[in-house]
């Protein structure tokens, strides 16, 4: 039986969870038997059905509907309304992470002097939370990235740069983890430097996803791919 990868949000602390599982084919479709009522990713499921499946390394975004016994998977589809739609559900989680973001800075500009060894737990929750959800973010958005191109070939080199993206601030958001994990020197400047050059690089990403992503999900017609901004990969 193939097997499809599926990344779904941890039900209880919204990390990114990766599930490697069989699946069946039903047209457009795809099925996956549900064994075990207490598994893992379908508590996640449950609690918000949006997934990331990696089908033949193809990113794909789904919505998972269950029914007795298993979980019917249904791609997303871009057609003009729901091109606005994802437009605008963009703008509304670039705000929530905009403010996770904020919260998180506030958190670490009153955070212990530097020769305290240990972060106070308000700041490495804030942390936490929004690197968990700009990781699911940027996971899902690589999912409907196959869709939106599929649906408009002229968005190729905006979405290939976003993905590039993607990569970039991954790397820099398991930086910043090894930091707050205790992995890292949380006794110097290292945290706050490596807190800055992800939030720097992020409103960068997100004022050029804005401007040249959602004018053509919202019919406003091509890209201008001239617009300055986006991430600068780190030495």
């Amino acid at each position: 039986m193939e097997t499809l990868l599926m990344t779904t949000a941890d039900a209880e602390t919204g990390r990114p969870r990766t599930t490697r599982l069989p699946y069946r084919r039903a047209g457009d479709r795809y099925l996956l038997d549900v064994p075990d009522a207490g598994a893992p990713w379908f508590r996640d499921l449950d609690k918000s059905p949006q997934a990331t499946l990696e089908i033949d390394e193809v990113p794909h975004a789904a919505h998972a509907v269950p029914f007795e016994g298993g979980v019917t998977l249904h791609p997303l589809e871009v057609d003009a309304a729901r091109g606005r739609a994802i437009a605008d559900q963009l703008l509304v989680h670039h705000d929530e992470l905009r403010k996770a973001l904020a919260d998180a800075r506030a958190e670490l500009d009153g955070a212990p002097p530097s020769d305290r060894p240990v972060l106070h737990r308000e700041l490495l929750g804030n942390c936490v939370t929004f690197c968990n959800g700009l990781r699911m973010h940027h996971l899902r958005e690589d999912g409907a990235f196959t869709a939106i191109e599929k649906a408009h070939p002229g968005l190729a080199p905006t979405l290939n740069r976003l993905r590039e993206e993607h990569e970039t601030v991954s790397r820099a958001l398991l930086d910043l983890d090894d930091l707050l994990q205790g992995r890292g020197d949380l006794e110097s400047a290292a945290l706050r430097e490596e807190f800055e050059r992800v939030a720097k690089g992020l409103e960068e990403h997100f004022a050029y996803e804005e401007a040249n992503l959602l004018p053509t999900l919202r019919g406003a017609g091509a890209p201008d791919l001239g617009t300055r901004g986006g991430v600068t990969p780190s030495g």
